[in-house]
């Protein structure tokens, strides 16, 4: 007779919980084992390593109550096959004699044991009872301020439950750009999970509402962070896509059609965001791997250079303009055409006059195109760069203060560096313009223009240029030509004091403060999140123009925040009132409160007085759209790739101007 072998279950392409499963094989009949069900399963028993990876990102644990609960697809305990453990099978050792392991069976006896009468301890974030005890506003989980409601700390659990109980969009926004330095995005994909399936343990009005805010707080993670957080992980998407295919079947929510159409509406967003950035990340239309639940490409933007990323923004700004560099044949020159950055240029010369090109224009002009090219720039800067302070991380590996601006080596968000690069750049610009005109003349023309350009910077809210320009002819080789100075035109000279006045460092840079901060009230933080996290290019209304920051002042405040501590010990628990079960978990959880003063502070201010710096930043982005000038493409060019002498050569030029 002919040997029939039988025929192999064929597996799924797609990564799902089936492949997960091995077909085909007998299960042990000397240990108890709850079968494994699931849709579209064979209902087989997990290997052990499966088994620990699926409990680790699902949180399946024993729980005797709904053990016998087939409706019950959150908390499931799988047998554990002692035999793959512990196997009874004889072991030939190195002498090739039988042994048989009585020490392995006796183990595995024990072990048995052990699991009859003792059971293991679920991790803490797998156990929804965790939230009936942090909804109390004890002071072993949450701290409050002295004056107000604000949380200043609390235990990561605790700012869950907040965030899912009360809809506080401040709190909301802050949370999310924060909440990276204190806990990864899986752990808190869990919690939401387990959020959820303890408002699904009851049905009432409280649960009910938990339910939604907890529905608007996932829906708010994907459409805000979808790029940050869910394109770099495949688990986190596997967890959350997983998690809202089952609840499709779960009792409560075939019962109640408002969660069933939330349920909806949320893997509408998933495929939604899938296909979008699919689509732009892989326009050729290759086929890409699929998770479990809703496939999704990984998202590798292509690297583009700095000067390729200022010309596709010109280009935008003068989509409506003609480009006639072909008709009169000066396409070399062309800001289209050709790049722009050819590095720092370094000229020096001591015979032929020098004529500045900022007399060439008129201020106005050249005061626009700054704004031109410091909007470019500021848009360039991304909220995970403020936050996680990576110019900082840079900065000790540089050379020297003035940063190359065609350097991409550092990866794409390098938008910060080449704003410092910009503001050092231009503040040595300033200075040789001042010592390389060698007349007295010109080189009092020359001051003058700076001090009106100043002023038109001022007047448009560029205090980044406005910053510069000071700086510049404030530096030692500029300040020590008193002939030169002594020559300036009175009402020009008492306009640079009095610019000087209002952004003298005095008080942490307060007049400098006021008028920023002044300009950010005219956009909403909200919508500047919203606008900058969307790419909503939504036009601004009833504002007094563009604004561009001095930025330095907030990387400073940054700088100064991270110092603070990121955690808190917390009091000891009042045991008095807590019952056997609660003083347990209290143990079990953490000992270590998260400074959330730190990180609101951070994203924004609690009161005038303090610094406020992502969503400041993010306004600033919105409110640069605003500038709507002419570009002049030679002048513009001229001025992103400024020819600069070196320190020595403008002390040396200094002196030559005035010995």
């Amino acid at each position: 007779q002919r040997n029939v072998q039988p025929r192999k279950v064929s597996r799924r392409r797609s990564k799902s919980l089936d492949d997960l499963i091995p077909h085909g094989e007998e299960a042990c009949t000397t240990t108890p084992i709850v079968k494994f069900k699931r849709r579209h399963s064979l209902c087989a028993e997990p290997r052990k390593l499966d088994y620990i990876r699926l409990a680790n990102i699902y949180g399946w644990v024993y729980d005797a109550d709904t053990e016998e609960n087939s409706n019950n697809k959150f908390t499931r305990m799988f047998g554990r096959n002692l035999t793959s453990l512990f196997p009874t099978n004889k072991i030939v050792d190195f002498d090739g004699s039988i042994m048989t392991t009585l020490l392995l069976t006796a183990a595995a006896a024990a072990a048995t044991n052990t699991l009859t009468t003792e059971k293991p301890e679920p991790p803490i974030e797998n156990d929804p009872h965790v939230f009936d005890l942090v909804s109390k506003d004890s002071s072993h989980f949450i701290h409050y301020g002295k004056s107000d409601t604000t949380v200043t700390s609390a235990t990561v659990e605790k700012l869950v439950e907040k965030l899912t109980r009360e809809m506080d969009n401040d709190f909301l926004m802050d949370f999310f750009l924060t909440f990276r330095e204190f806990i990864t995005p899986i752990k808190l994909c869990k919690l939401l999970i387990l959020r959820f399936r303890w408002a699904l343990l009851e049905e009432n009005d409280e649960r009910s509402l938990v339910r939604i805010r907890t529905f608007v707080v996932i829906r708010h993670w994907l459409t805000h962070y979808w790029t940050f957080d869910f394109t770099v992980s495949r688990t986190l998407r596997f967890m959350l896509c997983t998690f809202l295919t089952q609840l499709q079947t779960h009792t409560v929510i075939l019962a109640s059609p408002r969660d069933e159409r939330i349920i909806k509406n949320l893997r509408t967003v998933l495929k939604k965001q899938r296909k979008f950035y699919k689509d732009w990340s892989n326009p050729s239309g290759s086929p890409s791997r699929k998770d479990s639940a809703i496939a999704i490409s990984c998202f590798h933007p292509e690297e583009e250079t700095w000067t390729a990323k200022v010309r596709n923004s010109l280009k935008r700004n003068v989509a409506t303009a003609s480009c006639s560099c072909k008709m009169n044949n000066s396409v070399q020159n062309c800001i289209i055409h050709t790049p722009l950055i050819s590095g720092n240029r370094l000229f020096f010369s001591r015979h032929t006059p020098y004529k500045s090109i900022l007399l060439k224009y008129r201020s106005e002009i050249i005061a626009q195109q700054f704004c031109i090219i410091e909007k470019t720039m500021l848009q360039k800067v991304t909220w995970d760069e403020l936050v996680e302070l990576r110019w900082r991380k840079r900065s000790s590996k540089r050379q020297s203060f003035i940063i190359d601006l065609n350097d991409t080596s550092q990866g794409e968000n390098i938008g910060v560096d080449q704003l410092i690069g910009y503001f050092n750049m231009t503040c040595q610009w300033v200075a040789c313009e001042v010592v390389r005109s060698h007349h007295m003349e010109t080189r009092v023309k020359v001051i003058e223009k700076l001090i009106r350009i100043a002023l038109k910077c001022y007047h448009h809210r560029n205090y980044s240029t406005l910053m510069q320009i000071l700086l510049g002819l404030q530096s030692p080789a500029v300040t020590r030509l008193e002939k030169t100075w002594q020559k300036i035109d009175h009402c020009q000279l008492e306009l640079f004091n009095q610019l000087k006045e209002m952004a003298k460092p005095f008080r942490n840079w307060k007049n400098v403060r006021d008028c920023m901060t002044k300009a950010t009230e005219q956009v909403a933080e909200s919508f500047a999140v919203e606008s900058v996290l969307t790419n909503s290019v939504e036009d601004l209304h009833h504002t007094d123009g563009g604004c561009i920051p001095f930025l330095g002042l907030y990387l400073s405040d940054l700088v100064f925040i991270a110092e603070l501590p990121t955690f808190i010990e917390s009091s000891t628990p009042d045991s008095t009132d807590d019952d056997e079960q609660d003083q347990e978990l209290c143990k079990r959880l953490s000992n270590h409160l998260v400074n959330f003063n730190k990180f609101r502070i951070t994203g924004s201010p609690i009161s005038s007085d303090k610094p406020s710096v992502v969503k400041h930043v993010l306004a600033f982005q919105v409110l640069s759209r605003a500038y709507d000038f002419k570009l002049q493409a030679t002048l513009n060019a001229h001025l992103l790739s400024m020819s600069l002498l070196e320190p020595s050569q403008i002390r040396e030029s200094s002196f030559l101007c005035e010995e």
